[in-house]
């Protein structure tokens, strides 16, 4: 999930088939706001572990670039989304645990809040998927919206791009300007970072998570 960093086929994928578009002004409390959403929704398209490794690439990016930041809100826009898309992703499930794992307990930026817009009717079916593999304070930080505008009662609606009825610069843009970004300053940084891998063979012990060998157990679980 950290390799596969070359930049040409990266570029490509953020050309064609998600939009990921970091909000240029911050929440009054100090928080970023990054926006998500497909570029293409034709499901037959989705390769679940190219999304994930474009997911990662894209966050290292975030973090080196943003530093030490207050924390995150993510928007996830789910217009286009569509049962052939859950389809797929359903029969990838433990690269799901893995990016549950990964995001809950190693992922270095605190998240304040998920926010999916647009929801589509199988909602529910979606968040069923990976509930299993969520600890209890990342499912209090999911909001769910029918539409942007909700997205009021958490921070201010102008800190969204003009195509979802804000004041920030229009969604492509922003996601052209963070591609032309990591074109100029980041390819060599994240074919490099594939290098940067753990030596599985000089640990002592073994972790109480296993990710790769499927040992040990998950913390407990609240889900209400």
């Amino acid at each position: 999930l950290f390799g596969g960093r070359d930049w040409s086929k990266l570029k490509e994928l953020w050309k064609t088939m998600y939009v990921m578009a970091p909000l240029p002004k911050t929440t009054p409390e100090g928080y970023k706001i990054l926006l998500y959403r497909l570029a293409d929704t034709d499901p037959s398209k989705l390769n679940f572990q190219d999304c994930l490794v474009n997911f990662f690439a894209y966050n290292d990016v975030r973090v080196s670039e943003d530093g030490l930041a207050e924390g995150y809100i993510v928007v996830f826009d789910m217009k286009g989304c569509s049962l052939g898309h859950l389809a797929r992703v359903s029969t990838c499930m433990n690269l799901v645990r893995k990016f549950m794992i990964y995001i809950q307990d190693c992922h270095p930026v605190r998240l304040k809040g998920v926010h999916v817009i647009n929801t589509a009717s199988f909602i529910d079916s979606c968040l069923a998927l990976v509930k299993p593999f969520m600890q209890s304070g990342l499912i209090q930080l999911i909001h769910l919206h029918s539409d942007v505008t909700s997205l009021e009662k958490f921070f201010p609606l102008e800190l969204m791009p003009t195509d979802y009825g804000g004041m920030a610069p229009e969604t492509l843009s922003l996601h052209e300007d963070h591609i032309q970004l990591v074109s100029k300053n980041y390819k060599e940084w994240l074919k490099d970072s594939e290098k940067i891998t753990a030596d599985l063979k000089k640990r002592v012990t073994k972790p109480k998570n296993q990710i790769i060998e499927l040992e040990g157990s998950f913390k407990t679980l609240e889900i209400d």
